[in-house]
């Protein structure tokens, strides 16, 4: 059987507008599509697929993120203009020799992974972590960092880098501590009026609850206890994010190849009432839209099972 053997087809967003064009019939081979068509299409599909991550489709764009923990702080904020240091590709290493207070050159273990202008993390012996930037990569043994170091820090303690800050969740759906053995512990997620309920905000002890509020530019995500710093330097978090924008016509969709259809159909379906095509069609093609929406929210779910807990009164 002479089949491909390859599995990397893949369509780009001048693909979906003008499939979604030839739908509703105002667009053939023979024709480009003009730039005022494809503005406006762009802007239909941009906000079609974030409405869509908001519905649901949502398996795909979960990322796992690591935050790390500073003691007695009991608000972060989340996203590339915020406060917190969190990625999702995280580099670790230790610290190859005591370094003192003061330090700008650092001994680790090993620099594989690391480059300058990266954010970089270095546990103190007082339990916080000294966040800079670094400045070189001078070896493999040894990195220069822009900020001095603000305490001691023991050989052995824990290095962290990371590149690219994790953009700002639309949504949290699970959380775990990580200790220093690399062991997780699961950490409830509550609503703002569990949080602030709790009358000492700034207690100390194992993270056991955070409460995470999605603001316009930022994430807030507050954290109940507060870590101490000495075994908990980070939380897990699996997060949902919203889908890349589509910014030229090369662009990809952030969807698996089996959404295409439907992206297409719902994109004509959007732009149908744009162009004055019959109120007959325009129903006919949402519909269509629909249903291939409905049958990819099914399918694109965990394969695991569900379990249903009661919950206590209050």
């Amino acid at each position: 059987m002479a089949v491909s053997a390859s599995k990397n087809y893949a369509i780009t967003r001048a693909n979906i507008i003008e499939a979604a064009l030839r739908k509703i019939g105002v667009f053939d081979q023979n024709e480009s599509v003009s730039g005022n068509d494809t503005a406006g299409a762009d802007l239909a599909l941009n906000l079609m697929v974030k409405e869509w991550a908001a519905r649901g489709a949502d398996l795909f764009l979960r990322q796992e993120v690591t935050m790390f923990l500073q003691p007695q702080t009991k608000k972060y904020t989340m996203g590339t203009s915020g406060d917190a240091e969190a990625s999702t590709t995280i580099v670790e290493t230790t610290l190859s020799a005591a370094e003192a207070s003061g330090q700008t050159v650092i001994s680790v273990t090993s620099s594989t992974g690391m480059t300058a202008a990266d954010r970089v993390g270095i546990k103190m012996d007082d339990d916080s972590i000294h966040w800079t930037t670094i400045v070189s990569v001078d070896s493999s043994t040894q990195i220069t960092i822009t900020t001095a170091t603000d305490d001691d820090a023991a050989s052995g303690n824990n290095v962290y880098t990371y590149t690219t800050k994790a953009d700002r969740p639309q949504k949290l759906l699970y959380a775990f501590r990580r200790d220093v053995n690399d062991f997780d512990t699961e950490v409830n997620i509550i609503g703002e009026n569990e949080y602030q309920r709790q009358s000492n905000k700034d207690a100390e002890g194992p993270p056991t609850e955070v409460w995470y509020r999605p603001t316009l530019d930022t994430g807030q995500l507050h954290v109940w206890p507060v870590d101490g710093g000495a075994v908990y330097d980070k939380l897990i978090l699996i997060t949902q994010t919203i889908p890349d924008d589509f910014d030229t016509a090369a662009n990809n969709p952030e969807f698996p190849i089996e959404w295409g259809n439907t992206l297409i159909w719902g994109l004509a379906a959007e732009l149908g009432p744009e162009y004055g095509i019959p109120d007959k069609e325009i129903k006919r093609n949402f519909t269509i839209a629909e249903l291939k929406l409905a049958e990819l929210l099914s399918y694109d779910v965990e394969n695991a099972d569900v379990q249903f807990v009661m919950g206590e009164e209050r």
